[in-house]
């Protein structure tokens, strides 16, 4: 007998125009409960994509500084007194990082993408860490503005480097769920999060302190941390700009799944890959 199926179209969250008009909701406790509760509920399928995003950065950090200092101990040695700490050095230090963010960018893109399914109801699988790479060339220029633009706003203040990153934190999901080119994404999250600057700081200050509570146990807490961020973002841009969601019924299986519109389009008829 052959299986019958039902569409149905759905839009959750925010839109992209009520996001730009600032005519959404985004209330810092609730915000950060619901990640909580995201990241409790999904914390063992999430924790070794994170693991793997955080151990690949890490990775190409530290060959990077092997590359640029001829081994990553000088560093240390300079940051304990035992060796000079040079411009050069530094300079190094900035380039091997700056490497590192710009070549996790696409397995970066699917960590932000799993959040964001947990934030609409669905499950994700570790092996979810690779959907990223379909849209791994405007993510990656996406970081690269967005890292640039920060390193040149610590120049003039240090703190205006974090500002400037939460600013286009937005920027790879819009990319990804709303299909938008990189310089779209940086200006449409640029004015969207200033629409709730105090909200957002509010919310990306108690993520802070989840990672300077990382640092002080040695990283031991990244395992939590990590999987947090990515699940408020999320949460964060469900509520800002929505996702558009195509459910299939099938009647004798009584399955449901969600798939990717193959052409970009409006809030309100985008769907989602979870």
């Amino acid at each position: 007998m052959s299986q019958q199926e039902y569409n149905n179209a759905l839009h959750i969250g925010g839109s992209v125009e009520t996001a730009l008009n600032g005519r959404y909701r985004l209330d810092p406790f609730e915000i950060i409960k619901e990640a909580f509760s995201q990241t409790f509920k999904h914390f063992w399928s999430f924790l070794p994509a994170t693991l793997c995003l955080f151990a690949t950065q890490i990775g190409i950090l530290m060959l990077m500084l092997t590359l640029l200092l001829g081994a990553p101990s000088h560093l240390f040695e300079a940051l304990v007194g035992q060796r000079e700490l040079t411009t050069d050095m530094i300079s190094s230090v900035w380039l091997a990082n700056f490497t590192s963010e710009v070549l996790i960018a696409p397995l970066y893109a699917g960590a932000s993408l799993m959040g964001l399914s947990h934030a609409i109801g669905f499950r994700s699988k570790p092996r979810h860490l690779l959907k990223g790479l379909v849209f791994a060339l405007p993510v990656t220029v996406v970081i690269c503005l967005s890292a640039t633009l920060q390193s040149v706003a610590s120049m003039i203040f240090p703190l205006l480097s974090l500002y400037v990153a939460m600013a286009f934190s937005m920027s790879p999901l819009l990319i990804c769920e709303k299909r938008l080119t990189p310089v779209k994404a940086l200006t449409v999250s640029f004015r969207a999060v200033n629409k709730k600057l105090f909200q957002m700081a509010t919310i990306y200050a108690v993520v802070g302190v989840l990672f300077l509570i990382s640092f002080a146990t040695a990283g031991f807490a990244l395992v939590w941390a990590l999987p947090f961020l990515f699940n408020v973002k999320g949460v964060i841009y469900r509520e800002m700009f929505g996702v558009g969601v195509e459910v299939t019924v099938s009647q004798n299986e009584n399955e449901e799944r969600a798939s990717n519109s193959t052409t970009p389009s409006s809030s309100d008829q985008d769907t989602f890959d979870a």
